[in-house]
């Protein structure tokens, strides 16, 4: 999964309750629920991929926000 930062112009407030949601989800189809209800919404194992992105997505806006994310940018001179 490549990181987006969709959602890095959300609040704290905002993305901390969403990803809470949004890893209750993961967990429960990850354990052994079938599926898992949330906002108008169901989502069963083989939306785990879809789920555990999202997850991945509120994460690191939350980094963001957060100042906890640090980049390693590495050059290449090798002349290739």
């Amino acid at each position: 999964m490549a990181v987006t930062g969709k959602f890095a112009n959300l609040d704290v407030a905002t993305l901390t309750t969403m990803l809470a949601q949004w890893q209750t989800c993961l967990t429960a189809i990850a354990v052994g629920n079938q599926s898992y209800s949330m906002a108008g919404r169901s989502f069963t194992r083989a939306d785990l991929e879809q789920v555990s992105d999202m997850v991945g997505e509120l994460s690191y806006a939350l980094q963001l926000k957060n100042g906890g994310l640090c980049r390693t940018v590495y050059s290449d001179f090798s002349g290739q």
